[in-house]
């Protein structure tokens, strides 16, 4: 009889089915504790520390860019300022995923989607070929520039677009409303790439360069979380340094005057061949009303530039001034008593000194001049005559103390201070060269200076240019005056204005500068000049400096015109020049018409008198024309 089993009903082949649960259930239950522990971790220990990751992924920075402070002239007129642009970004990994339209459907065509489909909706609105911006826009990489400098109005046509994955940064770009007219003097900005994820602008040249801390702020910075699209969230986490904008220059420029002088220098230049020309205007206490250079740059068009391009002409070159230097050896002879006006001189066409015949400018017989009569006729000999009767430390102190031989305080880059050799180093015949302004050289703000300075009854005051600045809130700071000194006395000024008036007659050398309705006093110059690159003397320099109204001066003029080519006399090369210039100054800032008569100061003495006329010759480096 068989054994009856013990097994229960159900159980066959698990004799502890109870064992299996229990397994089965603390399985499941360390499980739940990993997980229940993980999860503390995640929400307790670590939950501060991944929430800034994540927030680090979706947080986007962008710089808010600093406003250059602006450069206006004296009446608030705007020459330089800085406008705002975008630059357009993008994320060509976001990118590659567009396939909506702007209605929010989705293209079927292939070729609609991805970066084809975003650069053709784009590149009509950015102006770019499509190819091109397809380039661009292909990829894995999640930076790429499209388009630099675009207009606000430009960018919201492509925020509309609503292309996912494409961004904007701000930034800035410098514009010169007066173009050309003032481009040497104020400045340019050049681009040179990209510098920390932003484009960088470094100034090239002018007051851009000179001032360039002061007109540079701080740019701020903003930082936001963003969308998987890139846009920002706009109840998402934000914070924003505002920028501090630059300060602005304001100048003593007048930029009507400023264009009516780059116009006239520029029309001459062309007409006469010249290699360059440069206008300066200034008032007797010596605040600079125009700089104006020929030939200038377009500030908007900088490719293929030279470096020489650059310069603004009335501080940069040097040159020997020639007879406008005579100014400073008559001042010294009436201002030490060696001479008076009407001092007489008998003047020959040669005179030998040292080891060197020096000349006049063409041959004359020998003339009975007053020392009116040798600024009139603009003689060498007469001056150097006029001259001799000081010592040379004497006379060097002169041309000290109107400012040749050292820079201004203007600090502008490039500025000469020109050469003024010390009389023991002078060779034999430098110290009567330098009588007749050669064997020196200044620069045409240093030339301005000396007829300001006799405009001025003798004082002069150093230089000036910026009028003062102003911070972002609108705080106006004046500039402190430049530095006065008085070189001669009021007494000698006058005389020396009464004797250039004569050089502006039909007696004179430079009747082309005559203004109707005004007296004008003034001084030509027709040197031989020097060129560098060739380390001789090549071609002149024609010059014209005078003043008006001559009895009670209000303005200054100089013009310079290096190596014209068609006409070289001083008189009537930048005579005209200076009557265009004088004439619409003077006109422009109201100065009345003078109501005195004209200086009638001996020119010659005795019964055989006779007077010269300005006809440049001579050896080079021995002439010094009118």
């Amino acid at each position: 009889m068989p054994r009856p089993s013990r097994r229960p009903a159900g159980a066959a082949g698990d004799p502890r089915p109870d064992r299996r649960v229990r397994a089965f259930v603390i399985v499941v239950l360390f499980g739940i504790s990993l997980l229940a522990g993980r999860l503390v971790q995640l929400q307790g220990a670590d939950a501060a520390v991944l929430a800034e990751r994540a927030l680090k992924q979706r947080t986007s920075s962008t710089t808010l860019y600093a406003h250059r402070g602006d450069i206006l002239d004296d009446r608030g007129v705007v020459l330089a300022t800085s406008v705002e642009r975008r630059d357009v970004i993008a994320d060509p990994s976001i990118v590659k995923t567009f396939n909506t339209r702007t209605d929010g459907s989705k293209y079927d065509d292939d070729l609609a989607q991805g970066p084809a489909g975003a650069a053709a909706k784009l590149a009509p609105v950015l102006g770019i070929d499509e190819a091109t911006l397809t380039a661009k826009l292909t990829g894995d990489n999640q930076y790429a520039v499209v388009a630099v400098g675009i207009t606000p109005e430009v960018w919201q046509q492509v925020a509309d677009a609503g292309v996912s994955g494409i961004t904007a940064r701000r930034t800035t770009q410098r514009i010169y409303p007066a173009g050309a007219a003032a481009s040497t003097l104020v400045g340019v900005l050049g681009t040179s790439g990209e510098e920390d994820g932003k484009t960088v602008d470094r100034p090239l040249s002018g007051l851009e360069y000179a001032e360039n801390e002061l007109l540079t702020g701080t740019d701020g910075s903003m930082r936001y979380e963003r969308s998987l699209g890139g846009q920002e969230i706009p109840l998402g986490d934000k914070e924003t340094v505002e920028p501090v904008d630059g300060t602005s220059l304001h100048l003593t420029i007048d930029s009507d005057l400023q264009w009516k002088a780059e116009s006239a220098i520029a029309a001459k230049v062309a007409e006469t061949g010249a290699r360059s020309g440069t206008v300066v205007v200034m008032d007797k206490q010596q605040r600079l009303l125009a700089m104006a250079s020929a030939p200038s740059i377009d500030p908007a068009n900088l490719t293929n530039l030279r470096n020489e391009e650059l310069n603004n002409t009335a501080l940069t070159e040097s040159f020997e001034p020639g007879s406008t230097a005579k100014v400073v050896t008559l001042a010294a002879a009436l201002e030490e008593g060696t001479s008076t006006a009407s001092s007489q001189f008998v003047v020959p066409w040669e005179l030998r000194r040292s080891d060197k015949t020096f000349h006049d400018s063409h041959e004359h017989p020998v003339e009975k001049l007053t020392l009116a009569g040798i600024m009139a006729q603009s003689s060498n000999t007469g001056t150097i005559q006029a001259g001799e009767e000081m010592d040379s430390r004497t006379l060097y102190d002169y041309q000290r103390a109107f400012g040749f031989g050292k820079r201004t305080t203007l600090d502008f880059p490039g500025e000469t201070g020109g050469i003024l050799a010390d009389p023991e180093d002078h060779s034999g015949t430098q110290r009567f060269t330098v009588m007749f302004g050669q064997g020196l050289s200044v620069n045409a703000v240093q030339a301005a200076s000396v007829f300001a300075t006799v405009a001025n009854d003798g004082v002069r005051v150093e230089p000036t240019l910026v009028a003062g600045t102003s911070d972002p809130n609108g705080n106006t700071t004046a500039s402190p005056p430049g530095a006065s000194t008085r070189v001669v006395s009021a007494s000698t000024a006058k005389t020396l204005r009464d004797m250039m008036q004569a050089v502006v007659s039909e007696e004179g050398t430079a009747a082309a500068a005559e203004i109707p309705g005004y007296l004008v006093a003034g001084k030509t110059g027709t040197a031989n000049r020097y060129d560098s690159e060739c380390g001789c003397y090549s071609g002149y320099t024609a010059s014209f400096i005078g003043m008006a109204p001559a009895d009670d001066p209000e303005l200054v003029v100089a013009v310079i015109l290096q190596d014209p080519k068609t006409n070289y006399y001083g008189g009537a090369a930048a005579g005209p020049v200076f009557k265009d210039v004088m004439t619409y100054a003077l006109q422009q800032r109201g100065v009345a018409p003078s109501t005195t008569a004209p200086a009638n100061l001996p020119l010659t003495w005795g019964e055989d008198a006779s007077a010269a006329a300005e006809v440049p010759g001579g050896a080079a480096g021995d002439t010094s024309a009118g």
